[in-house]
This record gives C-alpha cells, structure tokens and sequence, in this order.
C-alpha cells in the first residue's frame, strides 16, 4: 500500500513538473491574506520608492546626469501630449498626475514582469511563478484601475454640469426641437447609462486579457525552450527573444490606449450635451 501511495506521488510530481505552469484566472493564496498579486506589488513598490529617493536627489542636485535627463524628458513629453490632446495648459496639468500615474503604472510594471520572465527562464527550477504574478493578470487589479477611470468622468461630468444636469441627461433628457429629436435624445441618454457599466466591463478586461495571454504565451514558450534545450543545444533560447520584444510592444500599447481612453472620457464628460 505504502509503495502504491509513494509511486502515486512520484506520478503526480512528474506530471506537475512536465507542464508549464499555467496560473488561474484569480490570484492564488498563499498563507492567509498573502497572495501572489500581493507579493509582487510589495517588490514592485519596494522598486518605486528606491527610484523615488534617487529621483529625488537628482532632482535637488544641480549636476546633470542620465537618469535625470531621462526622467525629464519623460514628463516633457507626458506634458505635451496631454496639452495637445486637451487644448488647454491648465485642463492638462489638472488631470496630469492622474493619466501619467495610470501610464506608468500599467507600462513600468509590466516591464518589471518581462524581467522576472527573465528570472523564471534562467532559473527554471526555482518555482519563481509559483509565488509571483503579473499585477495585471489579475482581474481584481485591472477592476480597480477601470474603477478609477469611469468615477473620474463621472466626476468630471457632475462638476462640469452639476448633479441635477448630469443626472437629467442620463436618465430622461426630453430637450430639443420636435418630438421625434426629444425621444432620441431620451434614448441616446439611456444608451450613455448602460454604457458605464459597459466601459467598467470593456477596460477591465481587455487590460486583463491581453497580460493574461501574455503570461501564458511566455510561459509556453519558455517550457518549450526548456525541452528543446535538453536534447539541442543552448542556442534555442534565442528563439524566446522575439517574443519578449512583441511583449514589450503589448505592454506599451496598453498603456498608451488606457491613457488615452482616460483623456477621451474626461473630453467628453466636460462637453455640453
């Protein structure tokens, strides 16, 4: 009994380690509170406050250096765009900190992810993905963010034309010219509700999606890597290369069109309607 209990284990063990590790649509519990999401956001937190304190000191330094440059350059062009996309300075230095925080944070932790892909393909026997996760592989974080977006135009929204307005042209907005425009506009109205929760939905997953097929396209090829590396030779790893590059183009994207959907819903809240 004891030898068909042990070869059993080794049955299971063997297959365990003979499939790449796919993870769950959820975050995985690891001892109480403690998730995999939740370790990966403490290291990827631990990394932003040391480039803080270096940004900072930088900052407060007159000599001139790289990383300086870098950064500057970085929030130039964040102020640019954001001018030409609002029209107006002061519009864009209002909502600044809010669209260049979700770009940042979608973009920079995903290339945080891409380097510990890089870990888990060198030391493949370390069980890395075994107890950290892509923050944006996990719907809960990527509700968050979506979250944020649409009380921010609603916000907008109510600021601009107040609660009563806002809640009129959501609701019933019988205004206009003949009847026909006035039901259409009531219409047109109820459409724009059912399209919050929709917009909620649309962010939060597309976001999810795309990080969550890229952990399992890379965790794929990675396993691939692996059993072509024991009977070739070491030179297929440059095959994973490639994708680590398309990856890289994926996380920029989804920065770039969740920062632009954010300027896109706040334009729109503050049009008269």
């Amino acid at each position: 009994m004891k030898e068909q209990q042990i070869e059993n284990n080794e049955i299971q063990t063997h297959t365990e380690h003979s499939w790449p590790h796919i993870p769950s649509i959820q975050w995985e519990q690891l001892v109480y509170w403690i998730n995999t999401t939740v370790i990966t956001t403490i290291l990827f937190g631990i990394i932003v406050l040391i480039v803080s304190f270096f940004w900072n000191k930088a900052l407060k330094s007159k000599k001139k250096s790289r990383f300086k440059t870098a950064l500057l350059t970085y929030f130039k062009f964040a102020d640019d765009y954001l001018r030409d996309s609002f029209w107006d300075k002061s519009v864009a230095r209002k909502y600044f900190p809010l669209v260049v925080w979700i770009f940042s944070i979608i973009f920079f932790w995903n290339i945080f992810w891409l380097a510990i892909d890089w870990l888990i393909s060198a030391f493949p026997n370390a069980w890395i993905e075994k107890y950290l996760r892509p923050m944006h592989s996990d719907l809960n974080t990527t509700l968050v963010l979506a979250t944020i977006t649409v009380v921010t135009f609603l916000w907008v929204a109510v600021k601009t034309h107040w609660a009563f307005k806002t809640t009129k042209w959501y609701l019933f907005n019988f205004t206009w010219k003949t009847i026909a425009e006035k039901f259409i506009n009531v219409f047109v109205g109820w459409l724009h509700l059912i399209g919050i929760p929709a917009t909620l939905m649309s962010l939060s997953l597309r976001l999810f999606g795309n990080i969550f097929a890229w952990i399992i396209l890379i965790g794929v090829i990675t396993y691939l890597w692996q059993l072509m590396s024991e009977n070739f030779f070491q030179v297929w790893r440059l095959l994973t290369v490639p994708f680590w590059f398309f990856e890289f183009f994926v996380a920029l994207i989804q920065a770039i069109v969740f920062a632009a959907l954010i300027i896109s819903y706040v334009k729109q809240a503050k049009e008269e309607h």
